[in-house]
Parts: C-alpha cells; structure tokens; sequence
C-alpha cells in the first residue's frame, strides 16, 4: 500500500517553474530530447512537469532506513501511472556515496553524461561523514563524471535547506573572497563586511556556494553561468535555497584557469525571494561592489 505522496509548497512550484525556465533558456535546441539525473522525490512531480523535455530519467531513491523498499517501489509505480516507465531508471541508495564510489546500493551505475543534474536536497549543504564534508564532494563528483564522460554542457540544479550550517566553513570562504577581490585590484571590505554581518543566511551562502559552483566547474574544465539564487520557505516552514547554473565546456586553454564568471559578479548578482508563491527579486539590502552603484533593496 502507497504511503500518502509527498507533497509541495506553491512557493517549491514556483521555483519548479524557474528551474524550468532554465532548461527552456539554456537547453532549448534539445528539447524533448534531453536526459536528466537527480532527486526527483517519490512523486516525481518535477520530472512530471519536465516530461515533455526529457528522454531519459534516472532518478535516485534512498527510502527510509530499514524500509527503502517502499518509497522505490512508490516512485516506480508513479512513473507507471505517468507512462514514463519505459524512459525511468531507478537506482538505488544514498546519491552522495553513489556519486562519490560510481555506483548505488546494488552496484548499478548512472550513465553519463546528462543534459540535466538536480541535486534536490531535503537536507542542509553541509552533511559530514567521519568528519569529511561528503555532499560538497558529492557535487564535485558531478562535475568531474560529467567532464570525464566528455559533456559539453549541462544545467545544474541545486537545492538545500539552511540546517547546520558550517559557520566556520562559510565565514572563512568569505575572507578568501575578500583577499581574491583585493589581489584583483578590486577593494570590497564595506561590502563583504555587510555580508558577514547580515542577518539572514541566505546573504552570505549566496556567495558561499555561487562561488563553490564556479571554482568546482573550472577545475573540471567547465565555465558557469549562473542564473539569480533563489530562497524561499518550504514545509513546514523549512528555509531553503535553489540554484541554477549552466554548465558549458571550456575551450580557452587546457590548463584550468579563474572562472569565467567574475566574483564581482558573483557579489553583484540578485536573489530572487519566493513568497507565498509570489517571487521578488531582492539583493538583501547590501551593497554592490561597484564604486557608483548604490544599495539596492
């Protein structure tokens, strides 16, 4: 017997809508012939929404400890119910350990590349497995498989609520961004002090993972493109964060160089706020890194 599927906010289908704007924006050549990966949720309601794009789906389900079986047997029989079985493979355990060791549970494996990556976390960002930080290793090994099986462009989808937060990792990443901007003859310290300072954690996790996305793609030689990140509050009231980002090969040079997108820009970029699934676009209230500009609400 199914459990009661898993439900969302207007304010999550607003930000399925944005995601989806993207795929249409960055993928549209594509369209209807696309392959996705990700956290689809048992409901499978986003791929529900994107089907019509996709040719290919793997999804990943964990389930419930002792109990895995029921939600991969929901989602399987939901994609039955959708008629997308023949497009669905499902594989098996956590999708950090998968994409860190290549295989799930049973030892099945994704098969890159794929032309979209969501990574749709019901938990926080910062998630340690004996004492190492997995789920940002976990979204390095997604740049590093899709750049191995020689993609030349994907979107990447990345959703977290703002539990246990690493202080120390955030606060420490900040004043690496202070000392890059300043040895790029750019002089920030007003602005990332307001940063630093703000109340509300979205401010400085903008920067945090902005600029995590962009040094992780150069490494892997990709440029990143980064559409405005998204906050919003979930169920139960759970504050979240979205992020898009497209992906494309870079051909300047085969020694990895400083991403293409600039931390000024990164600094400058605009967050969209999702209320009562109503979006505004927002910087916070903080400054912008250009001398003329003025704050900006």
């Amino acid at each position: 017997m199914l459990k009661r599927p898993q439900t969302f906010t207007p304010n999550k289908q607003v930000v399925r809508d944005l995601q989806c704007e993207a795929i249409r924006k960055h993928l549209g050549p594509r369209l209807g012939r696309l392959s996705y990966f990700g956290l689809p949720s048992s409901s499978l309601q986003d791929v529900e929404q994107w089907n019509p794009l996709l040719e290919r789906i793997t999804a990943v389900e964990r389930g419930e400890a002792g109990r895995e079986w029921i939600l991969q047997n929901e989602l399987l029989v939901n994609a039955f119910k959708l008629g997308i079985s023949s497009k669905l493979s499902l594989l098996r355990g956590d999708i950090d350990q998968l994409l860190i060791a290549g295989k799930d549970h049973f030892g099945s494996t994704p098969t890159w590349p794929y032309d979209i990556v969501s990574l749709d976390y019901s938990g926080g960002l910062f998630y340690r497995d004996a004492g190492q930080l997995q789920r940002l290793e976990a979204i390095r090994q997604v740049f590093v498989r899709q750049s191995g099986a020689g993609a030349s462009e994907f979107l990447f989808l990345l959703s977290f609520n703002l539990d246990q937060v690493d202080q120390h990792e955030v606060r420490e990443s900040l004043m690496t961004i202070r000392r890059d901007l300043k040895r790029f003859g750019r002089s920030a310290d007003s602005v990332l002090d307001a940063y630093l300072n703000h109340p509300k954690e979205q401010a400085r996790l903008k920067l945090y993972v902005m600029n995590l996305i962009a040094q992780l793609a150069a490494q892997s030689q990709f440029d990143s493109d980064s559409e405005p990140p998204i906050f919003y509050s979930g169920n139960k009231g759970t504050e979240m964060m979205a992020f898009r980002c497209f992906l494309k090969r870079s051909t300047r040079t085969f020694v990895p160089r400083a991403p293409r997108e600039r931390l000024h820009q990164i600094v400058n970029r605009r967050m969209i706020e999702v209320v009562d699934g109503k979006q505004v676009l927002t910087n916070l209230g903080l400054p912008l890194i250009k001398s003329e500009a003025t704050n900006e609400n």
